[in-house]
């Protein structure tokens, strides 16, 4: 099955090109930090291996999630812009 350009867009802009972007927004690069601070600290706590795999496996689901919701995100906008230049008759409907 064949992707849509969408699709296709939404991933190459998903991916590394927006890690660049978001990796020069101070505000991300804050919350990036503290992220580690509390991982780091995590690390001093004596967990056992399943304790630790759990955390893991919570943090990583987390990631997932986020990473889904801010694909729809930027899916989302792309079509409100779209609606909007054909409401303004800048692009055609095909």
């Amino acid at each position: 099955m064949e992707e849509s350009i969408l699709a296709v867009m939404s991933k190459l802009m998903t991916g590394e090109r927006f890690d660049c972007i978001v990796s020069e927004e101070k505000e991300y690069r804050k919350k990036d930090k503290e992220m580690e601070k509390f991982s780091k600290q995590l690390q001093e706590y004596d967990l056992t291996k399943e304790q630790r795999q759990a955390v893991d496996r919570l943090v990583s689901a987390g990631n997932k999630c986020n990473f889904r919701y801010s694909e729809l995100v930027y899916i989302q906008g792309v079509k409100d812009t779209v609606a909007m230049l054909k409401e303004l008759d800048l692009i055609k409907a095909v």
